[in-house]
Formats: structure tokens, sequence, C-alpha cells
């Protein structure tokens, strides 16, 4: 049996918004900028070919994982031996619905949403500000800021299931908290905000607000946003990962190039050719220490395919 042979029932489509590499190198396709390849890489610019695609993956019994702007995604191994797919341009329109709604595609990237509001007269995800990623990605985790996530202005979503049904879901028929959504279960399409009207001053101050509070954040090298989730804490201060870590004397700290940032402790940057390897090494050297010293378990923000910490692989 060849090596492409599991492939073939995906290798042998031929419809129109659909496109399929192979060997593809993941490196620019995630802000991590991570050392790693995919057996397959497919682009999606319809919900059609979605459909195929997502039949032709269950047919082929093969693993795969929708990677959305890759903003918030750690790939565990150099070599993904599955399927990466990713929604396209065809699914980054954005466009106002009347009165304070407004809806834009799955692969919309989050500055474009912002701008795209405020185009339309109107305003609410300004904590969204700096933050990178796309739409369906963000809807996925409940990206955000502080106490904000973005599943707390959605109105309802469009989404394929596993199985690929599309399905309008509202927001009172998913659960979601801090930092995560039931919508990861499925691939989403588009969504529908309720946001509120343009205010320019207010919309100034909050996107400055915003920026602000993220300046010690080292967006200029390649991370993937926060590592950790802040604890929960039932009584008492609120616990922040980022000062656990740095009390734990861990700024600086690297296994390879993967090095814990030292301004912000909750950052890990790629310093030079990092693999997933090395990034999970040092997770795990950072989860102990801070076990060892403050009996707090840090629980994973960033998304790990295919490793042995967590697996968000569709079936």
């Amino acid at each position: 049996m060849g090596r492409w042979d599991a492939f073939s029932p995906i290798l042998n489509l031929r419809i129109p918004g659909l496109r399929i590499q192979r060997d593809y190198d993941l490196t620019n396709r995630t802000s991590m900028r991570m050392q790693a390849r995919a057996a397959l890489f497919a682009t999606v610019e319809t919900p059609y070919a979605l459909q195929l695609l997502m039949e032709k993956i269950r047919q082929a019994e093969v693993p795969a994982f929708l990677l959305g702007g890759g903003a918030n995604t750690l790939f565990a191994t150099s070599y993904f031996e599955g399927v990466v797919f990713t929604l396209g341009r065809g699914f980054a329109n954005t466009s106002y619905l009347g009165g304070n709604f407004f809806r834009a595609g799955a692969a919309t990237k989050l500055p474009s949403l912002i701008k795209s509001a405020r185009d339309c007269n109107l305003m609410g995800l300004e904590f969204l500000t700096m933050v990178p990623g796309t739409v369906g990605g963000a809807l996925a985790g409940n990206a955000g800021a502080g106490n904000w996530g973005l599943c707390d202005f959605v109105e309802r979503v469009f989404l394929m299931t596993r199985n690929g049904f599309i399905a309008c879901v509202e927001r009172n028929q998913f659960r979601y908290s801090y930092r995560h959504s039931d919508l990861r279960e499925a691939v989403i399409l588009e969504a529908d905000f309720r946001l509120e009207p343009f205010n320019r001053f207010e919309f100034e101050r909050r996107k400055q607000e915003f920026a602000d509070k993220k300046k010690n954040q080292p967006y200029n090298l390649p991370s993937c946003g926060c590592i950790f989730k802040n604890p929960k804490v039932e009584k008492g201060p609120p616990l922040y990962a980022g000062k656990l870590i740095e009390e734990s004397e861990l700024k600086g700290y690297a296994i390879n190039s993967a090095e814990v940032n030292k301004g912000h402790a909750n950052f890990m940057v790629n310093m030079g050719h990092s693999t997933g390897e090395d990034f999970l090494a040092l997770i795990a050297f950072v989860q102990d220490r801070v076990h060892e010293r403050f009996s707090v378990e840090l629980e994973l923000e960033v998304q790990v395919v295919g490793g042995p910490m967590n697996s968000v692989v569709l079936a």
C-alpha cells in the first residue's frame, strides 16, 4: 500500500472551490511560526466543497484539523499525518443586516471585523483590538480580552456539523465560557452579531484602552498569544497565569529556541526554529514549576493539535 493510498478519496476530488496540496509547510500558517508540515492541506471556498471534503475525510478515516487564523494553535509534532483544512476568501464576506445587526463570515480576520462594523456605524468589539485570528477561530475559543469574549455579542451562528449538515444555532442554544465554546465541535461558516451604534469618541477611547493593556505583550515576535488560562478562583483575589509564571522565576527560560517571554510571562515565543515538541516540553516544565511553587494547575488556552496534552482533531 503506497503512502498516499489512504488519502485517495480526498486526492481524487476535482471540484470548484477546493484546492488540495501535498506535504504542505505550515510554518507561515500559525502565528508561532513553528516548524511543521501536513500530509495534505485543503483550502475550501464554498459550503458545497466543504461538505464533499468532510465526506471524503470520513470515508478515508484519516485525522483532520480545521485551521482558522492559526493565532492560537500549536502543532504538537513536526508532521501532521492527516488533512489540515482552512476556509478561504469565500467565507470572508461581511454585511450590514439593519439596526444593530452585522454578519461576518468565519474567515473574516478580526481587525477587518472591527473595521467593517465601524463602516456600518456599529461598534462594541473594540476589546478585540490587537487580537489576531479569524471570526471562526475566535468564536470556537470565545477569544477576547479581560472578561469579554466574542460569544457575548453573537446573535446566531451558521455552522456545518461533522456529518455535513448545515444548521443555525441561536446564542442560547450553545454553551460558552471563559476562552471556550461548544461551537468548537462544528465548522463555523458565519455569524450574526448584535452590536451598538457607533460613537467615535467612545470607540477610540476603548481601542486605546485595550491597546494600552497589551503594550507589554510581544506582538513583534512569533507567539500564539496567552499559553495558559487565568486560574479560576472561588474566593479571594484573582490569580493571573503570567504573574504565577513570573514569580516562579521562569521569564526567559528556554528549551532550544522556545522561550518564556521576558516581557509577559504568559507568552511563549519562537526565537528561532522551534518545533511543537520544544513548546510542549516548555509548557510541561512551566506547569510543573508553578504547581510545585503555588499548588496551582495551569490550564492550556492554546490549542494543541495531535499531541499528548490535548487533541482538537475532527473525527
